[in-house]
């Protein structure tokens, strides 16, 4: 067996792959090499899935001394055979051959250099596996249609790389691509492949500043080709008929479209599907994902717990980045969870969609307290309604949507919205009418296209959707296939965003949607800080057990402690260029006109000023007059001032 020498701290290590041909046995050499130097090493870093650890082969290290044996899975020696040069060596960084995994310490340290060594590779090279299941037919057509169009990456939008090819069937992003059956079939059990289950390579592609290949067998594309391939199939119309197409083009385009640098709640939950064997990696292997402050200043240790790595990032979030809204990652799975409520089990991947958009606790500091050693977590809030009625949505088995034709698939999820829409003329009769339209907001968590601005005409339009609902939603009716495909939006909103999620009516009116596990008597809490209304249990020593987020239509955007919104006025996600972001405004599209700061909130109180600075069309800050010092968040924000507004604020304790 291999022993390692040891690393000096600034120090990794390479191998260098020696040449052969393909059926001869691997042999390599280890050096060691410093990454923040005059002359840095040249090297590749390799990208893969690890594979089984039960099946395994000899990897042959020639050192100074003697020759030893080092075992690795199948999978990596498949890949090093394939990489390897008949006749030129070749320096490869792979992370089982590099770091010693036996060593806590040395592996604590290697994995906080992971960015700096991606980042430094002349190439990331993504091993996808052997040549198997039509995999060279897939990478030739998806070179090819990559070929035909170009794409401003600042905007998604997709042109002509060519005069010629303008108008042709390869830019109709209404029709299907020109594949036969065989085509797609061989793209989807490409994307099917293990490399796109691995949590490691979201941050592996990432940081591949200098270029990446993707490779499978001896077939290669560079990944930026890859890109532009798997964009153009996700936006365009896709086959019904080919299974799990959808799915497939949705997981590559995710992992392909990280320029944005997500927060880390939306990378955790993008990420919850992905495998790792250890499950501390649910964090540390996304941090490099994230910008340097959401990262909370947290480095890998593999000598804690799982239970302590994700209570530390819980902690960190609220205590130090005055956040929190992770809490909205919780969702409570019927008693199963060893951990306390507060604490996203990050392990188990999270069932219902991501509530986006939410801004119910406005722009406030969280009040918390926390002991260390303690299982609970004491929070502020406002209590704002109690549930009274809940209607499951979907059943255990509409809820695979096993059917994967278009036609049938949506009268499935037809099926479901008719069930609930008859339960709520039932529970509501005097209200089904009057609530038409928060119940159709609701349905969609509000994702309409008159939340941005500009409008954004990618997502539903809210006029359209009545009408929609309007006709499904009529007992004495029965929607052609038709008018299905023709509602097919608004059905698929409605089904993501009902999996998991039931139906709610509350003591004060209101309409929503709540975690499965609700019930009659849970309370809905918006707590400062934290961005979705939150649904809790009281438990009989009165603490409260958290269920998870929930979306209760005006309850949203700050409802709860200012009130609606007067007149015309209206929240919405407003599209700068110079940040090429969207952020939070206030329009009164009636008379067109916008601002920044939300029309409720008043005077700034004594001793406060609204500074003046260069992104001021964006976001406000404000300035403590007297003590002189900045912030981001409002001073009416502030308990003082909730509580002379007349805001009942109470403390929960979570466990």
């Amino acid at each position: 067996m291999f022993n390692y020498a040891r690393l000096e701290p600034q120090q990794i290590r390479i191998l260098t792959l020696l040449p052969g041909i393909l059926e001869s046995e691997i042999a390599i050499k280890l050096f060691p090499a410093t990454l923040d130097t005059s002359e840095p090493p040249i090297y590749e870093a390799l990208s893969y899935a690890w594979g089984s650890p039960l099946l395994t082969c000899h990897l042959f290290i020639d050192s100074e001394h003697d020759h030893q044996i080092l075992p690795i899975t199948e999978n990596l020696y498949t890949a090093l055979r394939h990489l390897r040069h008949p006749e030129q060596p070749r320096d490869i960084w792979a992370d089982a051959v590099c770091i010693n995994q036996s060593d806590v310490g040395e592996r604590n340290k290697q994995v906080a250099k992971m960015a700096d060594i991606y980042e430094a590779a002349t190439k990331v090279l993504v091993w996808l596996g052997p040549e198997s299941d039509g995999s060279t037919m897939a990478i030739e057509n998806l070179v090819k249609l990559a070929s035909k169009i170009k794409v401003d990456w600042t905007h998604y939008k997709i042109t002509a790389a060519r005069v010629e090819d303008a108008g042709s069937e390869w830019l109709d992003l209404e029709r299907h691509a020109p594949f036969d059956d065989e085509t797609w079939l061989s793209i989807v059990q490409l994307l099917n492949r293990p490399w796109f289950t691995r949590l490691w390579i979201w941050q592996e592609v990432f940081l591949a500043v200098k270029g990446a290949e993707v490779l499978c067998g001896f077939m290669s594309m560079t990944w930026e080709d890859f890109r532009k391939a798997i964009l153009c199939l996700w936006r365009r119309r896709k086959p019904d008929r080919i299974q799990s197409l959808h799915g497939m083009l949705s997981r590559a385009w995710q992992i392909s479209n990280l320029n944005d640098q997500p927060s880390l709640r939306t990378i955790l939950r993008r990420t919850k599907d992905a495998q790792c064997s250890d499950q501390r990696d649910r964090i540390y292997g996304v941090l490099n994902l994230v910008k340097e402050q959401e990262r909370l200043g947290i480095q890998p240790d593999y000598g804690k717990s799982v239970f302590e790595v994700f209570r530390d990032l819980m902690t960190l979030s609220i205590f130090e980045y005055g956040d929190l809204s992770l809490l909205t990652c919780c969702e409570f799975q019927n008693g199963q969870d060893s951990m306390p409520s507060w604490i996203p089990n990050w392990s188990t991947p999270r069932k219902s969609k991501e509530i986006w958009g939410a801004r119910a606790c406005w722009n406030s500091l969280p009040q918390a307290k926390y002991n260390d050693g303690e299982a609970f977590l004491t929070v502020t809030g406002y209590h704002a309604d109690v549930i009274t009625k809940t209607k499951e949505i979907l059943t255990a088995t509409s809820s695979t949507l096993a059917a994967p034709e278009q036609v049938p698939r949506l009268r499935e999820t037809y099926g479901a919205l008719k069930g609930l829409t008859t339960w709520l003329r039932n529970e509501i009769p005097d209200g089904f009418d009057r609530k038409f339209e928060a119940i159709c907001r609701t349905l969609c968590c509000n994702e309409f296209s008159d939340r941005y601005e500009p409008i954004n005409t990618n997502h539903l339009d809210f006029q359209k959707t009545l009408k929609w609902l309007l006709l499904l939603a009529d007992p004495e009716t029965e929607p052609s296939d038709e008018y299905l495909k023709e509602s097919a939006m608004f059905l698929d909103a409605f089904y993501v965003n009902s999996v998991s999620r039931s139906f709610i009516v509350t003591e004060e009116g209101r309409v929503g949607l709540a975690p499965n596990s609700s019930h009659q008597g849970d309370c809905i809490a918006v707590l400062l800080a934290c961005q979705s209304p939150m649904v809790l249990r009281l438990q009989k020593n009165a603490d409260f057990q958290v269920l998870g987020e929930c979306y209760v239509q005006g309850l949203m955007t700050g409802e709860a402690f200012f009130g609606p919104l007067p007149g015309n006025w209206q929240r919405v996600a407003r599209h700068d260029e110079s940040t090429l972001s969207n952020w939070d405004a206030f329009i009164d599209r009636e008379r067109g006109v916008w601002q920044v700061q939300d029309p409720r909130l008043g005077p700034l109180p004594e001793g406060w000023v609204e500074e003046e600075h260069s992104m001021q069309n964006i976001y406000a800050r404000f300035r403590n007059v007297k003590e002189g010092w900045a912030s981001i968040y409002d001073p009416r924000m502030m308990l003082g001032d909730l509580r002379a507004r007349g805001v009942t604020l109470q403390e929960y304790t979570l466990v």
